[in-house]
């Protein structure tokens, strides 16, 4: 029987969402949030105790505000169904789960299958950068979607007019359900693999997303740079706003400088523009 190792973190708003993306990061699968903080799980056979231990040493928390428990595969799923509720962004578009009835028309739709927290719509650096793209033109324009999750970015680009999109994600769970999410949305041009930078195609892109965090951010501008079109776009969200001056300070020597920002509770959003002479 697989088992579940399941937290439950105890801690206020404003640690949840840093949280959630630093234990994505080591392999917890999904995140449940609730009055008290949010729940986090994983496969046992994942759960590395120092990783752990280390994340919430640095957050501050303390022991009695984390509950450890071990539990059978669960329908995670079902759980997910109970609570996710229709995104609206700049009363443009809808993201909404299958089962969902909403009467209400939006100039662009998206249906995503929720079995996770991530890439539902409901993050502000999800939101933030559709708000960017939203009014961005990606007609005929290609597009590379990294670290894609559940593909809905590559959707939207597709719904936008974008000609192809590549996507890539290192997660199983991302791989198969970015296939699942286009096929419901009746998108046939994201070609999606899995695998980190190494993997994607010797070309470059007329715009590149990036919804990540600051510091494979930091990591990957390099290998971006190389694959972005002179005066083409980099899309990056997955960060803080007082983290954004560490992140130009980075890009800029790849070529890539600040067109604009969005900002959502501290959350940012931000549009690079790769120098013409790159």
């Amino acid at each position: 029987m697989t088992n579940y190792k399941v937290f439950q973190i105890n801690c206020g708003a404003d640690l949840t969402d840093i949280l959630i993306a630093e234990l994505a990061e080591i392999g917890f699968e999904g995140f449940l949030e609730n009055e008290t903080g949010f729940e986090a799980y994983l496969l046992e056979s994942e759960y590395n105790e120092n990783l752990f231990k280390e994340i919430i040493s640095n957050y501050g928390l303390a022991q009695n505000q984390i509950i450890e428990n071990t539990i059978p595969q669960q329908n995670w799923n079902a759980q997910w169904e109970s609570s996710f509720e229709p995104v609206i962004v700049s009363n443009q578009l809808i993201i909404k789960a299958p089962f969902h009835q909403i009467e209400q028309k939006y100039p662009y739709e998206i249906i995503i299958q929720p079995k996770t927290s991530f890439g539902t719509g409901h993050h502000e650096t999800t939101q933030s950068i559709m708000e960017l793209m939203l009014k961005m033109d990606f007609k005929n324009k290609t597009v590379f979607d990294y670290g894609c999750g559940t593909g809905v970015l590559a959707i939207l680009a597709s719904q936008l007019g974008a000609t192809s999109i590549f996507a890539n994600d290192i997660d199983d769970w991302a791989f198969e359900n970015v296939g699942e999410n286009a096929a419901m949305n009746n998108i046939t041009n994201i070609d999606y693999q899995k695998g980190d930078l190494s993997i994607v195609p010797n070309t470059e892109y007329d715009i590149i997303l990036a919804n990540i965090n600051k510091n494979i951010l930091l990591k990957s501008f390099e290998q971006l740079s190389k694959h972005v079109k002179a005066n083409g776009i980099v899309l990056i969200s997955g960060f803080y706003e007082s983290d954004l001056a560490d992140l130009l300070d980075c890009c800029q020597a790849f070529g890539l400088n600040l067109q604009q920002k969005v900002v959502t509770n501290n959350w940012c959003a931000a549009v690079l523009v790769m120098d013409s002479g790159n």
